[in-house]
């Protein structure tokens, strides 16, 4: 008693010296701990992408950058890296760098996460993202799942080239050509000079042709769509510019880069334009708005967003869904557009600094890209790659006169459908 009576005294003297003073206990600290808040645990997250896409470097160093304590490491796929190879080998990545048509695969290997916890919980914005590429996103999710984030859109224009055009006197292409616009001026620019033979326009091929159109290539009830209007459409429409004398289809951006096509309808290539400024042998070339169909005015190719997913066998999801938020935010947003990339956020004021670091960029005519609206995502299936094989053996059997364009549309999709129903009794 005696000794619990001496403490209690001592520490009721002790608050009085304190209180009368007017000063604060201070916990002890160790010499420089002071001001230092804990350092993060180094975290190593694998993003696996299905070619080496330009963007890596700038995802890698912003990354490095924001987060010095994530370090990023990349697997591009290629033969011993399959999806299947690495669910086999146990080396599942974090991340996975992928656009939007083509998640099948993903889906059925359970290598994509529901990523709506991880939205709420760090409380980000999904309103301030492109609302066409979230549509087509959240088209993947039966139940309303989240499986990815857009990092950046892609887009289509018309490419052309003005030494063609000044060669032959004929007035360079404008915004808001229908297809038809573009075939005719097409006819004016295809001629042999001087023993090389110019071609007038390329379209591409069947999937970038029906684009425009939102069309299924499988139908609801799992056969394929290929002899609906829209495919008709478009078959027609590449058959008529592809068979304008001395326009055969050829290498469409390869052939452009040679300077042998006058216009080249495709997606983002600009990048390979810059190059071709840095090296020393620059085109004289220009865009406009991507030619549109009477059946859909103002619609340009589909929404095509490059988007960032986590895997479920993750060990580092939050630390995964940091790097996905900070790569959309408009910090990096704001740089990765300078380099030649729409955003994926709602933003017009990042519009009016696009490839503002791209030298092949300047004087052209950049607002072409933002002139149309990307068209919906057609209703994507997991047979879609056999019906559009086959579609693109159609155009061809037709181009070589074998088939008119109906009949070659009904083959493809008789043989598609045997193919389709072969897969599923395989399982």
């Amino acid at each position: 008693m005696k000794r619990f009576t001496h403490t209690a005294m001592t520490a009721a003297l002790l608050a009085c010296l304190l209180a009368s003073c007017g000063q604060k206990a201070e916990p002890q600290s160790s010499a420089g701990d002071e001001g230092k808040a804990k350092a993060p645990e180094p975290v190593t997250l694998t993003l696996y992408m299905p070619a080496p896409f330009p963007i890596l470097d700038t995802i890698v160093n912003a990354v490095k950058s924001k987060y010095p304590h994530i370090t990023l490491e990349t697997i591009v796929r290629s033969p011993g890296k399959q999806p299947e190879e690495l669910i086999t080998a146990g080396t599942v990545p974090d991340l996975i760098y992928q656009s939007t048509p083509w998640y099948a695969e993903l889906l059925d290997l359970h290598l994509l996460y529901d990523l709506n916890e991880l939205i709420k919980s760090a409380k980000f914005d999904l309103n301030k993202l492109d609302p066409l590429a979230m549509d087509a996103i959240r088209m993947w999710g039966a139940k309303g799942e989240v499986y990815a984030i857009p990092f950046y859109r892609n887009f289509g224009v018309l490419y052309y080239n003005k030494d063609i055009f000044d060669k032959f006197g004929v007035a360079y292409p404008k915004d808001g050509m229908t297809w038809d616009d573009a075939t005719e001026l097409a006819r004016k620019v295809t001629r042999t000079d001087g023993g090389t033979e110019y071609r007038g326009l390329d379209a591409s091929g069947t999937y970038e042709g029906v684009s425009q159109l939102s069309a299924a290539f499988v139908d609801s009830n799992g056969k394929a769509n290929l002899q609906s209007e829209s495919f008709v459409t478009m078959m027609n429409n590449l058959v008529r510019i592809y068979s304008i004398p001395g326009n055969k289809r050829g290498a469409n951006m390869q052939d452009f880069y040679k300077g042998t096509v006058a216009m080249s309808a495709f997606w983002n290539v600009i990048s390979n334009l810059e190059d071709m400024h840095k090296k020393g042998t620059p085109m004289n070339w220009d865009m406009v708005s991507m030619p549109t169909y009477k059946q859909a005015p103002g619609r340009s190719y589909q929404v095509d967003s490059h988007n960032l997913s986590i895997t479920p066998q993750s060990k580092h999801k939050e630390e995964a869904f940091q790097v996905i938020a900070y790569l959309t935010s408009k910090e990096v947003q704001s740089a990765i557009v300078k380099d030649g990339y729409v955003s994926s956020l709602v933003d017009r004021e990042l519009e009016t600094s696009f490839g503002a670091n791209m030298q092949t960029l300047k004087g052209k005519n950049i607002e072409a890209i933002f002139k149309l609206k990307s068209a919906p995502l057609y209703k994507v299936a997991k047979d879609d790659p056999i019906a559009q094989d086959f579609l693109g053996k159609a155009l061809n059997e037709v181009l070589s006169g074998a088939k008119d364009v109906n009949t070659a549309l009904r083959d493809a999709s008789e043989l598609a459908n045997q193919k389709i129903e072969q897969r599923k009794g395989a399982k």
